[in-house]
């Protein structure tokens, strides 16, 4: 894999989620910017649809592959109630500091 398909990782335990904003009937997967700053929920069946998990600042950036973790494993274990602009930033932070990650 290169480019773009090395910046995803694939979150089937925010199905729900997914459903109920895109009806796809896919499995959605989390993607990223290549700075590793920002992080949608995106529709497995494509990119099109897609919900801004969280936006990072600071210097050095964190791993994305850690942050992409720790956002589908800590958002589906709470039910999180994203928007049409996504998840709150305050919870993607709180999210991320349960996971042990500085933001």
């Amino acid at each position: 894999m290169t480019g773009h398909d090395e910046r995803r990782l694939a979150a089937p335990q925010l199905r729900e989620t997914a459903d109920i904003w895109w009806d796809s009937g896919t499995d959605p997967v989390i993607t990223w910017d290549a700075s590793g700053r920002r992080f949608w929920l995106a529709d497995g069946a494509g990119a099109h649809h897609r919900l801004t998990l969280a936006v990072l600042g600071g210097d050095p950036p964190l791993d994305p592959l850690a942050v992409a973790t720790a956002l589908r494993d800590g958002l589906a274990a709470c039910d999180f109630p994203p928007t049409e602009t996504g998840v709150p930033a305050d919870r993607a932070r709180a999210t991320l500091r349960a996971a042990g990650l500085t933001v």
